[in-house]
């Protein structure tokens, strides 16, 4: 009987994974060929406002999602085998998702109309703002917690494929830069309003707004993971941010390029760490030992997959660059070798945090290593860019040395907590 329900359960990890591998297939496919084609369509300095405001978004972004697509997924996974307790989590997360979208549009455009650098480029921050509306509408969460992926998939790819096919068809000069946001938040709302529907139908989970006890709670929950997220945007996010700040767009599509590329590289381990998130929390409550013994697997091959990976990148790097972008992006290069080895460090980051400590009930040491890595960027950010006037190579410096921190950090967190994911630590 054992047997049976773990082969059933290998079937389940299997079939999730296949999912959300094809799901980062497309994610890696469909921006190879969008990416490019709006760097040379926009050209940099255009594309480099888009991004601009993408950076500034985000951080509405982050307060919107509130870190529920961790706790959320976590609480989805405890409760959904009692259809009560899963309408109720799932309904007050919604509740608070939808209270913070409207407090972040109030803030966004307050800000955007009070600064003349904001203010000149109004539509594009509003017609950005869609994706955060359109975020909320799709509870990836409330899917991954029920460990139906295929949804997931099959959602995000009618997304892509909405955006990819219409900017080839709609954005074809400079002059269309607002329609490269107005086409992503509308593709994105979309499919949020078809998940709504699907919940609804599928699993008898329709949308009601909750009482303020219920949504309180579960704000509660996700407080910690929270801050965490605030605390990465403030060395990713606020990166890009400062640079528009501080230099110009021009600088800003140089650093974009080379931090998207690598992105796209990172996300190929996704699938790992989303699939296997769930199934971590079910097997924490099992026996904390066997998940130990999991994990350890899990972290050999993602490290030795990585630094396979960071040699191809570094190597090819030039010719790819010249390939796909056909202009001068020399610049580009210098920054995304600069920023390499996190091709590396993500992978393991990622593990270390959203599948270890997470399932854990670790979300404090979460929540404090994020905010030591926040005020670190902070400070190495600004002597690089303000002391040494390094600008967009100060700003892939001050990236990598705020990771590896963090990772490390995380590290040492689970080495003193007897939690011995690294097989050397034997």
């Amino acid at each position: 009987m054992i047997e049976k329900l773990k082969r059933a359960e290998n079937k389940k990890l299997f079939s999730n994974l296949i999912s959300l591998s094809f799901l980062h297939a497309v994610n890696l496919l469909l921006p190879l060929v969008t990416f490019p084609y709006l760097v040379r369509t926009l050209g940099i300095e255009i594309y480099g406002l888009v991004i601009f405001a993408q950076a500034f978004i985000s951080y509405f972004s982050v307060i919107a999602e509130y870190g529920f697509n961790f706790s959320g997924t976590r609480e989805i996974s405890l409760t959904k085998n009692n259809i009560e307790e899963l309408t109720t989590t799932y309904n007050s997360i919604m509740t608070a998702r939808f209270v913070l979208v409207i407090l972040c549009l109030i803030i966004m455009a307050a800000v955007v109309f009070s600064f003349e650098k904001f203010s000149i480029h109004w539509e594009l921050y509003f017609f950005t703002f869609g994706s955060v509306i359109g975020t909320f509408l799709f509870p990836t969460w409330f899917f991954q917690g029920m460990e139906k992926m295929k949804y997931i998939t099959i959602l995000s790819v009618i997304s892509k494929v909405i955006f990819t096919i219409s900017i080839f068809v709609f954005v074809k000069s400079p002059n269309d830069y607002l329609l490269v946001p107005l086409l992503n938040s509308g593709g994105s709302i979309f499919v949020g309003i078809i998940s709504m529907i699907l919940i609804n139908k599928t699993f008898k989970v329709p949308f009601k707004i909750q009482n303020y006890k219920n949504v309180w709670r579960h704000v509660q929950e996700g407080y910690y993971i929270f801050i965490s997220t605030i605390s990465t945007s403030f060395y990713t996010t606020t990166t890009t941010v400062v640079l528009g700040l501080v230099t110009n767009t021009m600088m800003v599509g140089y650093y974009a390029i080379a931090e998207k590329a690598l992105r796209i590289i990172v996300a190929m381990f996704s699938p790992f760490t989303q699939t296997l998130y769930p199934h971590i929390i079910q097997l924490v409550r099992k026996s904390s030992e066997e998940t130990v013994v999991f994990l350890q697997r899990i972290l050999n091959f993602t490290i030795f997959i990585s630094i396979f990976i960071w040699i191809i990148g570094v190597i090819f790097a030039e010719p790819i660059f010249h390939l796909l972008f056909s202009q001068n992006v020399n610049h580009s290069i210098v920054i995304f070798r600069i920023l390499s080895p996190l091709i590396v460090i993500l992978p393991i980051a990622s593990i270390l945090f959203n599948i270890v400590l997470l399932p854990f009930k670790m979300d404090k040491y979460f929540s404090r290593i994020y905010m030591t890595g926040a005020i670190l960027n902070l400070l190495v950010l600004g002597i690089l860019l303000f002391g040494f006037k390094l600008s967009t190579t100060g700003a892939a410096i001050s990236l990598l040395i705020c990771e590896f921190t963090i990772t490390i950090y995380a590290a040492i967190v689970l080495q003193r907590n007897n939690i011995k994911v690294f097989t050397f630590y034997k």
